[in-house]
């Protein structure tokens, strides 16, 4: 049983639930886990949404009024700061947030503050110049944040080499992003029936159509020899990828083959993962270290379809299909190999993606990290 830290955690997010965001949906499963192992938990949102979430006991108030309180407090407060270039500020540059933050850190040698630096900067050349001059003030903003931190956390190996290369730190913690979409028991995905030629993309609709695209070759291939008959779409349907998703596989394999569902309910997209024959990702090694969709497809033990490097060790590699493996063989999502394969996937979601691990991840972090 870890270590009981006897003081009060104030988890920050740009909003929390029902408010659909997915910085403040994790911020709000961390901060559940994490009050298994502190005395007292409250969510800091910078936006409260207009009802509470039903059935939850966290203490929600505006982050202002909780750094306020935390820095007259008599005992020492942990601060778990979510953020994002633009969450808590339209211009990058969150004056309050900073000033606040810094008072907070002062005001007690025995107050930390963790960050966890849910994006970055984007630093690509080919941007125009009001786009550039607004990516120096966010990287600014996060080199501030940065310098007050006890912690600091990022979700990728590339989020890694840019902060600390920032923030001059050798300590920059990488920890993973978790799934909101789980089966009803873990060994759900392995009892359910799947129904066979019923493929799925799952996500916002620009990662879908890439997935699409990513896969086409061996979409048209699956469905001239009968193997695959529809491909359901699950997310928002109403853009113009949504729009141009429907007119390439109409275009390439026939009208009827691509059903989209639109936006579902939680249990209603874990029901389509528990019945998908496969499934079909375009993310690069990256992407999957930090996508929640893919995430809960290794949760829901679907055969994905991605070409991502074999020697891949975190998501593992080898437990993915490749788009040649399945053109050569269609036979292998079945096979008793296969089996073997969405049983390592599954099993390293449930280690290190499940919420119950990514919460012991970040107590033993908050724990080891001198007071």
């Amino acid at each position: 049983m870890p270590e009981l830290l006897n003081k009060k955690l104030i988890v920050i997010a740009p909003t929390a639930p029902p408010e659909v965001c997915g910085v403040s949906d994790y911020a709000y499963k961390v901060a559940q886990e994490l009050g298994k192992q502190y005395a007292d938990v409250a969510i800091g949102a910078d936006r409260l949404p207009e009802a509470p979430v039903p059935g939850h006991g966290l203490p929600l108030a505006h982050w202002q009024e909780l750094l306020q309180q935390a820095a007259a407090a008599p005992l020492g407060t942990d601060v778990f700061l979510n953020y994002t270039p633009t969450s808590f500020a339209r211009s990058g540059l969150p004056i309050g947030l900073l000033k606040a933050l810094r008072h907070f850190t002062k005001s007690r040698p025995d107050n930390r503050l963790f960050v966890f630096f849910h994006e970055t900067w984007n630093d690509s050349r080919d941007l125009r110049l009001y786009q550039q001059v607004q990516q120096r003030i966010v990287r600014s903003a996060m080199d501030r944040i940065g310098q007050l931190a006890t912690g600091v956390a990022v979700v990728n190996s590339e989020q890694q080499q840019k902060l600390a290369q920032l923030l001059r730190r050798t300590n920059v913690r990488v920890h993973p992003i978790g799934s909101n979409i789980v089966p009803p028991h873990p060994e759900a995905g392995f009892l359910s029936e799947r129904q066979p030629g019923e493929w799925l993309v799952f996500g916002l609709s620009h990662t879908r159509l890439w997935s699409l695209e990513a896969n086409l070759p061996l979409l048209k291939a699956m469905h001239a020899q009968g193997v695959l008959r529809h491909i359901r779409s699950i997310g928002p349907s109403d853009t113009k990828f949504a729009r141009t998703e429907k007119e390439l596989i109409d275009n390439t394999l026939g009208p009827n083959i691509l059903v989209q569902m639109g936006a579902l309910a939680a249990d209603e997209i874990s029901q389509q993962l528990l019945s998908a024959q496969a499934a079909l990702v375009g993310l690069n090694a990256n992407g999957l270290k930090k996508s929640g969709t893919f995430a809960a497809m290794a949760a829901h033990a679907v055969p994905v379809i991605c070409e991502a490097d074999k020697d891949l060790d975190y998501p593992p590699g080898a437990a993915l299909f490749q788009p040649s493996e399945v053109l050569a063989d269609p036979g292998i999502l079945a096979s008793t190999a296969g089996e073997n394969r969405r049983r390592q996937l599954h099993k390293w979601f449930w280690a290190t993606r499940s919420w119950e691990a990514i919460g012991q991840s970040l107590h033993t972090w908050l724990q080891e990290t001198p007071r």
